[in-house]
Parts: structure tokens; sequence; C-alpha cells
């Protein structure tokens, strides 16, 4: 008999603001972090990296972007914004691209490969990037996933002529990435401020956010009197921790993929950059791992479900904790609809080709990546897995 589904319980989604997210860290800061590279520059959205660091490469309308079968619809609307041509490769179990498959059928006129690090676990891309170099092809590092740590090859973000990373999956911020080029030779293009009125709404945002989940600590004694203005100016009810939409198909034309060009080329808010410098990385990473780890342990030797790496490497900050599900369909609909904090990355672009030994096309259906970031509390995360195994285990 599958367990039984715990009442609705409501886990924020992602990291939430609020002061105990930048106060002093409790545990020591032992993993490599972007933040810390030199020549970052700061984005308003991990998409806007990648549209920026392709705008640099000085690329030509017939020079192709290949990108992974496994992707989320972001890794590929920054290209064809640009008009440039995309193409898809395989990656094989570790989600490192197969080379294999690139010897053969790279086409000819591939000029830039986007090589990601999934769900926070880094990958040894040094055969890639010697691929890369040694036919002409820069490569894009996606640390989306990966805003710390490293592996074999280094600590993430070392290979890339491209890196770019997203602050929201890891810091209590609503927009952010990160840029880095290379090659001294490509420089991204300088970014208009954010402008007052963009900083007061994410001031705002952020109090009603960290508000909504009851996080405001220290920060209510005057935080609380300006909501209540801005909601009686506005005749706005207070504002109520939202349950996660269910999925939908996926339309290319739709927001999801649109490029917003103004936006893209704007620097982010102060607030994003005082947050993501500030928050406490050592509890971000401590929390996670901890998490991940609960996870497993949960699920190993379940029916229906294993962790798709139920061994996290030492110098890994999980984005996510992925679950192989064998029959996924109703289950993640059903997850969603109940507010679980889970994804998956199953609206791939259209025309991703069936390719001998790819295994991008079955994580996009069979893996859903549950959320494990650091504002979950204990409560939250059993309630989480609990909710998962509930409906996925037959």
């Amino acid at each position: 008999m599958a367990p039984v589904q715990p009442p609705l319980r409501a886990v924020p989604r992602n990291p939430v603001p609020g002061p105990h997210n930048v106060q002093a860290d409790a545990e020591p800061a032992r993993l490599h972090c972007l933040l810390d590279e030199p020549g970052m520059q700061f984005t308003t959205s991990g998409r806007a990296a990648i549209l920026l660091g392709l705008e640099a490469l000085g690329l030509a309308p017939t020079d192709r972007v290949l990108v992974p079968s496994y992707h989320c619809p972001t890794m590929v609307s920054p290209a064809l914004a640009l008009g440039l041509p995309v193409g898809f490769y395989p990656i094989d179990a570790s989600g490192r691209p197969s080379l294999e498959w690139l010897e053969q059928h790279a086409p000819a006129d591939t000029r830039v490969l986007c090589a990601a690090h999934y769900f926070g676990l880094p990958l040894d891309l040094r055969p890639v990037k010697a691929w890369c170099e040694a036919r002409g092809v820069l490569m894009l590092e996606d640390c989306a996933h990966a805003m710390f740590g490293q592996g074999p090859g280094g600590p993430v973000g070392a290979l890339g002529d491209v890196v770019i990373a997203s602050l929201p999956k890891f810091f209590a911020v609503q927009e952010g990435g990160l840029l880095r080029l290379r090659a001294p030779q490509h420089s991204a293009p300088p970014l208009r401020p954010a402008g007052a009125v963009a900083e007061l709404k994410a001031w705002f945002d952020t109090l009603e956010i960290s508000a909504s989940h009851g996080r405001l600590g220290g920060w209510g004694l005057w935080a609380r009197p300006l909501l209540a203005a801005k909601r009686a100016v506005r005749r706005a009810p207070a504002p109520a921790a939202a349950a996660a939409a269910a999925p939908e198909a996926f339309d290319p034309s739709g927001n999801y993929a649109r490029i917003d060009m103004a936006l893209s080329h704007r620097a982010p808010c102060r607030i994003t950059l005082d947050t993501a410098t500030r928050s406490a990385r050592g509890r971000v990473t401590a929390q996670r791992r901890r998490h991940y780890q609960a996870m497993v342990a949960a699920v190993n030797g379940r029916r229906g479900v294993h962790p798709l790496f139920p061994e996290l490497p030492a110098q890994a900050a999980p984005y996510v904790m992925p679950l192989w599900v064998d029959q996924p369909d109703p289950a993640y609909r059903s997850l969603r609809e109940r507010g679980v904090p889970v994804s998956r990355w199953d609206w791939l672009w259209p025309g991703v080709p069936d390719m001998a030994g790819d295994q991008g096309k079955t994580w996009s259906h069979h893996v859903l990546q549950v959320h494990c970031h650091q504002d979950m509390t204990d409560e939250d995360r059993d309630w989480v897995i609990g909710s998962v195994l509930a409906l996925c285990e037959r």
C-alpha cells in the first residue's frame, strides 16, 4: 500500500528573504563560490547572462549553438533571440556531453557548445573543453544549478569561455545572474541602471515575500508599517504564500521562452547585489547538503523511485535532489497542484531529435527535481518527500 498523502503545508518553493539569510554565518563557508571569481558581472537573470555572453562573442549569423538535449527552454531562447541556429546533442548518464556523438555528428558550423552542471553536482568538463579547443569551438559553461563547488576538473566555472550562473536558485533574491567572459577581446556591454521605480519595487517585493512566509524577524519593526501603508494605498489584502501553478503545455512563443531584451540589458537592483553578496554561504551550502542527504536516505529502497545520484560529492552544494520516478506523469501534476516544490524539465524545445544513448529525453520524462533549499525546515523537507512518495511510489 502506498504511503498516505500528508495534509497540505505551505512550503517555500525558493529561498526566503529575511535577516536570517544575511546574518553572521554559524557555519564556515567551505565551498568555492562563483561570487568570488574575478571578472564576474551581475545581470538580471541567468537567461540574460547567456544572451549577453553570446552577444559579446561577436558570432556570425551562421554560427551554431549546441545545447544539451536535457535543458530548460531558457537555455535555448537567447540564441534564437539573436538569430543564431541552434542544435542539440545527447548527454550520458552523468549528464556530461556525449563525446562519442560529438565526434561523429557535431555539425560543422558549431561555434558554441553549452555544457551544464546539472542539479548542482559538478561535472568533470576537461574532456569536453579539450574537444572544443581542438575544433575552435567556444564552451559556454552553464552553472545555473551550480553556484558552489568543484569536481575532478576543478572549481565550477573554471573552464568555460563564457560562464553563467543564476542567483535566485541559491539566494533569497527575485532576480539576478552572473556572467564571466574569459577572453579579454570579449566584453559584455555596459548595463543601464535599474532606476528608482524598479529599486523601490524590488524592496517591497522582498519584504512582502518575507512577510508571507513569516520570516521578517527583526525587520518586522520597520517593515510591517511600510507594508501596511502600501496595502492601504493599493487597498490590497495582505499577501499569502502562493501554491505553485499546475504545469502547462510548452509554447515556444510564450513568456517562458521569450526574451525581454530591455530587461536583459539592465543591471540588477541593489537589493539583489546586497543580499547575494551578504548571504550566509555556510548556512546555504550546509543546509542544502543536509536536506539532500536526508531525502536520499528517505527514498532509498522504495518502490518505483530512486535517487538519480545517491552519492553527494564532497565539494557540492545541490540545487535540487533529482529523483527518478517510474510512473511520473499523474503524480507530477498532483504534486504541483498541491504546492509541493518540485520541477520537471519536460518542456524541451520542439525539434529535439532522438539520439542513440541519449539520457536527456529520458530524464525530461522520469526525473523530478525535488527542491532542497536552505529555507526549508526539517519538517518542510519531510513533508515534501512524504508527499512525493505518497504519489510516486508504486
